[in-house]
């Protein structure tokens, strides 16, 4: 889509397998005390984002004394690049869990793998253990370079959970 801009996006469906095998994934990492990563990756039809696909990089999960994370490493952001481009979908979430609340942290904002503006990052609280609803989360949309929180209604408006892929 030639002037694409994720910025543009009103509308993000993702499909109900998608929310439920990030679900998924998210505890199986929990499970372990480990945070870990999931990328949203769909098709774009106008100004509707459609989320078809739950992608889990290779990642190492990481826990010290200063918390948990995990790390993402140059090959696997080469892989994802050359995934995105043979299946013509494109990168439009990051979705990560925390231990218990979710929110930004600083890391989430230094080590972003959405870098669009107007793309989303999603923080699900409790290790996975969250509503259905993505809207429910903890949702930032990249806006001049900054993260920006979402209030509920906002993502209300913005993402809504459609039929299986």
């Amino acid at each position: 889509m030639a002037g694409f801009r994720l910025a543009d996006i009103e509308e993000v469906t993702v499909a109900r397998d998608v929310v439920a095998a990030t679900l998924e994934t998210l505890q199986a990492y929990g499970k372990h005390g480990f945070e870990g990563l999931v990328l949203w990756l769909g098709e774009v039809s106008g100004r509707t984002a459609f989320v078809t696909r739950a992608l889990v990089p290779d990642q190492e999960p990481t826990k010290s004394e200063d918390g948990v994370g995990y790390f993402v490493d140059g090959e696997t952001l080469f892989r994802l690049n050359r995934v995105l481009a043979s299946s013509g979908l494109r990168l439009l979430a990051q979705v990560h869990s925390h231990p218990t609340n979710a929110y930004h942290s600083e890391a989430d904002d230094r080590y972003a793998i959405v870098t669009a503006e107007g793309g989303l990052s999603l923080v699900v609280p409790n290790f996975g253990k969250a509503p259905f609803e993505p809207c429910a989360w903890a949702v930032y949309r990249l806006s001049g370079g900054q993260w920006k929180h979402m209030e509920h209604s906002q993502a209300q408006n913005l993402i809504r959970v459609g039929i299986s892929s």
